[in-house]
């Protein structure tokens, strides 16, 4: 994964965009992402597709899964990320890029102002970041929903948007106490 794309993406949101659009669009190219299943045919005439970011370091961490409808367009996407990979203390700030990239991608316009909160709490890559004079200031201490789930800190959170909602959920692999060795987050918009 690239360094900061998320200052690229200037997008009008790919839900209901068409899926072959998406696939030649800026996003897929940044994190060089590439099918890793074939398609499967879901109910009503939907259809899933699974992509990672190519190579290795990152392949096994990330995946965006799509559900086109029996036109094409794009119903719904996933940002599936590694819960080891959000919490590491580099490669950390990569899952937060494309975190904010994926929702820059997916969310149209007036949902991405709603999340605008969000996505400057993920921009923040806390203390230990040499800030230019005038950079944003790191947000408050009290995280939204949204980030406290970022931050595993709860198992889910919704927020309901202009034509689109956006979930998240922290996944564990089993019972007990959260490991971030086996445990992801999906981050859903529908």
């Amino acid at each position: 994964l690239p360094m900061t794309a998320a200052a690229i993406f200037i997008l009008a949101g790919m839900i209901g965009g068409g899926f072959q659009q998406a696939l030649g669009g800026e996003f897929f190219r940044w994190f060089h992402l590439v099918r890793y299943e074939p398609p499967r045919t879901l109910r009503d005439g939907r259809t899933w597709h699974g992509f990672r970011p190519e190579g290795e370091k990152y392949g096994a961490l990330v995946t965006v899964n799509l559900e086109t409808d029996a036109n094409d367009r794009i119903a719904d996407a996933t940002l599936c990320l590694d819960r080891a990979f959000v919490e590491h203390a580099k490669d950390g700030a990569f899952a937060r890029d494309i975190t904010a990239s994926f929702l820059r991608w997916a969310l149209p316009p007036a949902a991405q102002e709603q999340a605008a909160g969000f996505l400057a709490e993920l921009g923040d890559l806390g203390p230990n970041v040499i800030r230019l004079a005038g950079a944003p200031v790191p947000p408050p201490a009290d995280p939204t929903a949204l980030y406290a789930v970022y931050l595993g800190r709860d198992k889910d959170a919704e927020q309901r948007m202009p034509g689109v909602t956006l979930r998240r959920t922290n996944l564990q692999a089993r019972d007990g106490p959260r490991d971030p060795q086996h445990d992801w987050i999906w981050i859903r918009v529908d």
